[in-house]
């Protein structure tokens, strides 16, 4: 086996190097793009806040926290804030009152928040994400509320501190982070971007396609069996460990199951591509069969891990 590992992978180093610098330059500029959508899909929430105290502060810190979110500043000196609305910049225009901390310490947010909105479906999530925001305000209050009734007297901020450390944690959440999944999408989708980026390797490594010496290689017993065997596995091992790296970064624990169907796929991937690389002759209809034989492979991957 010595020949053929210094034939396809010491010789080759170079290569392997190219090819990781390439998905990884690939995936970037994927990663790029997602960011770029996500912040295109971002829900416009304007706010004008006439109180400026620390309640305020927090409630505008709470809705910006939100995923999906976008928080736009009104003057104080705008008196119709429905504009951000009316000219489509907002979905959602509100105003927080002067004395909105002292409406907030006594209950009485009601009818106090001045509010302008678009009659649509996000505009019903904006209405929603406000909504979730002000509520999650006004429990430490509530509770205050409820044991001074009882002769149970608490400052405000204890009650905070307290709801704060016995605020249970999501259960979806806790599954996600500690369960390994038998299927991912989006970590299939990102593979088969990487399968059909990896068609470069059809240019990157042709030169091994030179016919006289691979002529008088395959005379021998079991030498073609041999040669593909060393590229197939090389290759298989090298997208296997870009896999575990993008599960890595994107925190998404896999079971084994999940990567022997993907070693499986894999496998055949390159199996077609040494094929084309050692069989067909011109350099233009290697590349473009591999393309294609990508793109078959990466429909057959997401097929198989939906």
């Amino acid at each position: 086996m010595k020949p053929y590992i210094q034939l396809v992978i010491r010789k080759q180093w170079l290569q392997y190097v190219l090819l990781l610098i390439i998905i990884g330059a690939a995936l970037s500029l994927l990663y790029a793009g997602q960011k770029m959508a996500s912040q295109n899909f971002k829900i416009p929430i304007a706010i004008q806040d006439m109180s400026h105290s620390n309640d305020s502060k927090q409630l505008i810190k709470h809705i910006s926290d939100t995923r999906f979110v976008s928080v736009k500043s009104i003057s104080a000196d705008d008196i119709y804030i429905d504009d951000a609305v009316k000219k489509k910049e907002a979905m959602i225009s509100l105003q927080i009152p002067k004395d909105f901390d002292k409406r907030l310490a006594e209950n009485r947010l009601k009818s106090s928040i001045q509010l302008y909105g678009r009659d649509d479906f996000i505009g019903n999530i904006a209405l929603e994400i406000v909504s979730r925001s002000l509520y999650e305000q006004q429990i430490p209050h509530i509770i205050q509320e409820h044991l001074d009734k009882n002769h149970h007297h608490q400052s405000i901020d204890k009650i905070k501190e307290a709801y704060k450390n016995n605020t249970p944690t999501s259960k979806f959440k806790n599954v996600a982070i500690h369960s390994s999944a038998n299927h991912s999408l989006s970590i299939s989708l990102i593979f088969a971007w990487v399968l059909m980026i990896s068609a470069i390797q059809i240019v990157l490594h042709q030169r091994l396609k030179q016919n006289a010496p691979l002529g008088r290689l395959l005379q021998f017993n079991h030498s073609r069996l041999k040669l593909y065997g060393t590229y197939i596995v090389t290759h298989t091992c090298l997208l296997l460990f870009v896999m575990m790296m993008i599960q890595w970064l994107m925190h998404q624990p896999l079971s084994l199951f999940f990567y022997a169907k993907s070693f499986a796929v894999i496998f055949i991937y390159e199996w077609g591509i040494a094929s084309l690389l050692f069989k067909v002759n011109t350099l233009s209809h290697r590349l473009f069969m591999a393309i294609v034989w990508s793109i078959v492979i990466a429909i057959l991957f997401i097929s198989i891990q939906m």
